[in-house]
């Protein structure tokens, strides 16, 4: 899997960019503000056909004019496809318009075509944060590799929300709790197959985030489980009405799921400093990468922003050798410091500055 032609217009800070992207380790070196995760974020769209960052759209679209796009050439299974992205300003919106080789696409049917496995700061929040930001680990992962899980995470969406309008309608008396029953089919039959694809995924993570973990962590053990809803969806369904009318809001099924993240079995959140949990989710990033390979048979594209501060001189060196061994890696930083001579030497290297790409050297 390779990115081999980035072209930016308008995204972010970025009002024209065309980058030709090359193969192995490329290290991009700017201060901060000057639009390096401006940059990954745009690549991770490709990939995953909305901002992994952004609350709203319209946010992406720079202040030139009412529009931007994004446009790549990438090379996958043998053969180079050109992905498009274009965002159109209406109002307090922007209309999304997605291509694959000039030919129109949903946003459920982009992932897959090309797939990159990120990381940046926020990604903290997978062991600082709440429930969601796990999910939507999962969610980013599973949507790239898993056929129909894009599609089924699209369902799922829907069916909570007339669920929920009708939970509320049901508790005004507005309308009958057996109109409730087709809708509870659909979240069991929906829920079911997120669940299962979720935990599958979980699975296969747990090894290998130990095993890299094992390399880069130092001492630690690190462990993921997976806590999903109960077995038999169906019934606790079914059991929960009396609290879904009460809150006007559905209270089992996947949308409850979290992952939970052990250092020598305590929970990672309350144990590890914080180089060891940026060294945790380093790990449960790598496991990912890992994973798509396995699945796929290509690596996937290495976004990594910022992903040497806070880890000491040994977890940083294991880590840059394990990134380093294959595959495109695409990696930020605030100076060429952090990074051993070899490693540069080997490395296409570019400068970011106020929206420009230049190359070093």
């Amino acid at each position: 899997m390779l990115l081999r032609r980035l072209q930016l217009r308008n995204h972010r800070n970025y009002a024209h960019l065309d980058l030709s992207m090359k193969p192995g380790v490329n290290v991009f070196i700017g201060a901060n503000g000057q639009g390096k995760t401006n940059l990954l974020e745009a690549v991770a769209m490709l990939a995953l056909s909305a901002s992994p960052r952004a609350r709203r759209e319209v946010e992406l679209v720079g202040p030139v004019a009412a529009a931007s796009r994004i446009e790549a050439v990438i090379e996958a299974s043998g053969r180079r496809m050109e992905l498009t992205i274009a965002l159109n300003v209406e109002g307090d919106r922007a209309h999304r318009t997605i291509e694959v080789d000039g030919a129109r696409r949903r946003a459920f049917d982009l992932p897959g075509h090309f797939r990159v496995t990120l990381f940046w700061p926020d990604d903290l929040g997978l062991i600082k944060a709440g429930p969601d930001q796990r999910r939507r680990f999962l969610n980013q992962l599973l949507v790239q590799v898993e056929p129909g899980y894009a599609r089924s995470l699209s369902s799922l969406r829907r069916i909570l929300e007339q669920r929920n309008s009708l939970l509320k309608r049901i508790a005004a008396g507005e309308e009958a709790s057996e109109q409730l029953e087709v809708w509870n089919a659909e979240l069991v039959r929906t829920g079911t197959e997120v669940v299962n694809a979720r935990a599958k995924a979980v699975h296969e993570l747990a090894p290998e985030a130990a095993r890299c973990h094992a390399e880069i962590g130092g001492g630690e053990r690190l462990e993921i489980e997976y806590l999903g809803p109960p077995e038999d969806l169906a019934a606790a369904v079914h059991n929960s009405l009396a609290e879904d009318l009460r809150r006007g809001a559905t209270s089992v099924g996947p949308h409850r799921d979290d992952l939970r993240v052990l250092l020598d079995g305590r929970d990672a959140r309350g144990y590890g400093s914080q180089g060891q949990q940026r060294t945790a989710v380093v790990c449960l990033k790598l496991a990912e990468a890992e994973l798509v390979t396995r699945r796929t048979g290509e690596r996937p594209v290495l976004l990594l922003d910022d992903v040497l501060s806070e880890l000491d001189l040994e977890r940083r060196s294991a880590l840059l050798r394990h990134v380093a061994t294959g595959g495109q890696v695409v990696i930020t930083s605030v100076d060429a410091g952090p990074f051993p001579p070899d490693l540069i030497a080997a490395a296409t290297v570019w400068s970011v500055e106020a929206g420009e790409v230049k190359p070093c050297g």
